[in-house]
């Protein structure tokens, strides 16, 4: 009996164990991919794209207490697909409504495309943008 009571006290302890570790709500990061085509549709590579807040734009209307300004200046290059991502996850905080407005602007030689995006939380945001 005392056998019994001990290897059901060591299954339970192992399944306890197994849903505490199990339960944990993982943090789903928050990316924006960004594609660049140009006035024929077609894909932009080594395009410079910037993500960024402009003040005087109105982009921060519901999110200047939330959002740091600083964070959200990012610049990269698109890839072979065209494709410019970032991880704008340490610009979320968790519980609040929305993550931010955000600019965007690419340039590749002299051509260059402008617009908006609005980024939610813990998904990947997508947009294009066209570049003339």
């Amino acid at each position: 009996m005392k056998k019994i009571i001990k290897s059901l006290s060591l299954v339970a302890i192992i399944a306890l164990i197994g849903l505490t570790f199990n339960s944990c709500k993982k943090d789903i990061p928050t990316t924006v991919k960004i594609t660049v085509r140009d006035a024929n549709n077609a894909l932009v590579v080594g395009a410079g794209v910037t993500l960024y807040v402009d003040e005087s734009s109105g982009s921060l209307t519901y999110t200047d207490q939330t959002v740091d300004v600083n964070k959200t200046n990012k610049y990269t290059t698109t890839d072979y697909k065209g494709e410019a991502t970032f991880d704008v996850s340490d610009i979320y905080k968790k519980g609040s409504a929305g993550v931010a407005i955000l600019d965007l602007r690419a340039v590749y030689g002299s051509s260059e495309g402008v617009g908006v995006i609005k980024i939610e939380p813990e998904t990947e945001n997508t947009e294009t943008l066209y570049i003339q």
